[in-house]
């Protein structure tokens, strides 16, 4: 089944050990086209942050209670990357910022 990526934009972030925040936005590689990272917003947490999760960990999506459920802990999505360590240009570190 086909979905629109920008449907999860706002769902939960489930670890293995318990929910950690939502899904903020993506990162897409424009050399290969493909979308690198989730951006997952962890403020909710003490000393949250955007950090920058893998696809690759998505093990679930539960489209009804709009939950994406990930193979990793709530520590190793705290200790993954920033934006700032995903290379992210910084004109696109403001939410929103649009360059005309």
């Amino acid at each position: 089944m086909v979905h629109r990526l920008s449907r999860t934009q706002g769902f939960h972030v489930h670890a293995t050990d318990g929910s950690i925040g939502h899904i903020d936005d993506f990162l897409v590689d424009e050399r290969l086209s493909r979308v690198c990272f989730l951006m997952v917003d962890t403020s909710n947490w003490l000393g949250g942050k955007w950090v920058a999760v893998s696809p690759e960990s998505v093990a679930s999506i539960d489209w009804g209670n709009q939950v994406v459920h990930v193979n990793l802990t709530r520590t190793e999505i705290r200790e993954g990357p920033t934006m700032e360590e995903a290379d992210v240009p910084s004109h696109e570190m403001t939410p929103g910022f649009v360059i005309i």
